[in-house]
Formats: C-alpha cells, structure tokens, sequence
C-alpha cells in the first residue's frame, strides 16, 4: 500500500469521524446503539485492493442515524515533523500497516471532547476510529468505469 493512498484514507476518516462527534449536541455513547457484526460490514474490490488487512481493523461495529460505523484502533507510530504515523491494530493488538499524515495540522483530532492538534499526539497514544462503512463500500470512479 503506497503512503499516499494510506495518508488519504486516515484523512477522510479523521475528518469524517470528527465532523461526526462535533454534529451532534451531546456525545453519543456507542454502546447504546444497535450493534452490527464485523462481518457483515461490506468493503469495495477496489478498497481491499489497496488495504487487505483493513477487516481484521474491526473491532465492532454500530448502527448510527442509518449509517453503519466501524470501530478501529491505532497508536501513534513515528513523530517526525511534519509528518505523523500511525499503525492501525487488529483486535489483539497487532499491526496491520502503517499511515502517515505529512500535515497532522490539516487533520482535526478531538480528545476527551477537546478539539487538540495533532501535533499534540505522542508516540505510543492510542487512538479510537469510528469510520463510516460508506469510505471503504464505496467503489472509486475509477473502478466503476
């Protein structure tokens, strides 16, 4: 997987999930929203194509105003200005690849309900992902041409 295609990727779901938990007026406890299995989460040829791993990054998976969301984990890989990386994790604490962000200022990292730069991030924090299944569902125009 090449860093760009990874670094588009963590992105969109850093800003997806961040636009997500600024929406809503009050924070939304996961565990009171119907659960979905990981498994049945569907992911595009063309996103397993590039990100294999990327179902084993399930941890659970909710249902949230008819969209289903996908819970990941990953830490704080390398700090190395401008650049961070992060190492997504499966569920036991494995690595399933690393990404990396060459402008951590573009991204939007909300911690403990505080709006933080993520050039505030250390090497070895962990960080949750609530990533929309429309990202890795959806097939790329490419694909669909």
């Amino acid at each position: 997987m090449s860093i760009s295609a990874h670094q588009n990727w963590l992105a969109a779901v850093v800003a997806l999930a961040s636009s997500a938990a600024t929406a809503a007026p009050k924070p939304v406890d996961p565990a009171s929203l119907p659960r979905v299995e990981c498994a049945s989460l569907h992911y595009s040829e063309a996103f397993l194509a590039k990100y294999p791993r990327a179902p084993a990054a399930c941890l659970e998976a909710r249902l949230y105003k008819g969209e289903t969301y996908m819970k990941a984990r990953g830490m704080v890989y390398v700090i190395d200005p401008p650049a961070i990386s992060f190492a997504f994790m499966d569920q036991f604490g494995n690595s399933l690849g690393t990404v990396t962000v060459s402008n951590p200022n573009s991204l939007r990292v909300i911690i403990n309900g505080k709006d933080v730069s993520a050039t505030q991030l250390r090497n070895n924090e962990t960080l949750t992902f609530w990533v929309p299944e429309s990202i890795f569902a959806a097939e790329s125009i490419a694909a669909t041409r």
